[in-house]
């Protein structure tokens, strides 16, 4: 009898213990569940955009701005095929192949730095080398020879762009994407533990959104 009662006590306690045991990895399971969700932080940018008028709107004056600028753009590439992603006019370039698209990114203090003008890119933005950075770039997406974003729309989650940036290429996915009321300010909603770059646009067909693209960083290649 007494053999009996100490079997049933050892029993009761590796069931305690397996118990206890099980509650920790549930706990662990949904720290780690709580943990990543908080890690997913909205930050509140202000899109303030150096002119905003629709492309279609942009008069002759601006165009003929915009052809003087391209032919400058043309000469700096000619006189440094060597470092085409780093001439005198851009700090770097925007590469969506899927879009067919390679632009050049003027710095955020560039008298140029304007989407009736260029991919604007937002302050504050980080440069791509930043560790947990984000580089904000924003453009018009309608008809006109400045739209550079009017195919963003066929993107993707896990679709990849690059940003050329000191010889480097850094690669990033698409992790989200996302509509936001057009209001002036825009919410990203990005991963603070991660280097990103967020794409900003009008939403196709809806004048009264925008189109946020969140790309995170996957690697770096040299160029």
């Amino acid at each position: 009898m007494d053999n009996i009662e100490k079997k049933m006590k050892k029993n009761k306690i590796i069931i305690i213990i397996m118990f206890i045991l099980g509650m920790l990895g549930i706990g662990l399971l949904s720290y780690d569940y709580v943990m990543s969700k908080i890690r997913l932080t909205f930050e509140t940018v202000n899109l303030e955009l150096n002119g905003n008028n629709e492309p279609e709107q942009v008069d002759k004056n601006t165009e003929k701005e915009q052809e003087i600028i391209e032919e400058t753009k043309e000469i700096e590439v000619k006189e440094d095929n060597t470092n085409i992603q780093t001439n005198s006019y851009y700090f770097g370039y925007l590469q969506i192949p899927k879009i067919n698209l390679n632009q050049g990114l003027v710095p955020l203090n560039s008298k140029d730095n304007n989407v009736n003008k260029n991919i604007q890119t937002i302050y504050p933005s980080d440069m791509p080398n930043v560790e947990n950075g984000n580089l904000i770039l924003a453009a018009h997406s309608g008809t006109s020879h400045i739209s550079y974003f009017k195919n963003l729309y066929k993107l993707t989650t896990n679709d990849q762009f690059y940003i050329l940036y000191n010889n480097l290429k850094y690669v990033y996915n698409i992790a989200n994407i996302y509509t936001v009321p057009k209001t002036g300010q825009v919410e990203i909603q990005r991963n603070l533990n991660k280097t990103v770059a967020t794409l900003i646009t009008c939403t196709k067909n809806d004048d009264t959104t925008q189109t946020v693209y969140i790309g995170e960083l996957i690697r770096k290649e040299g160029v």
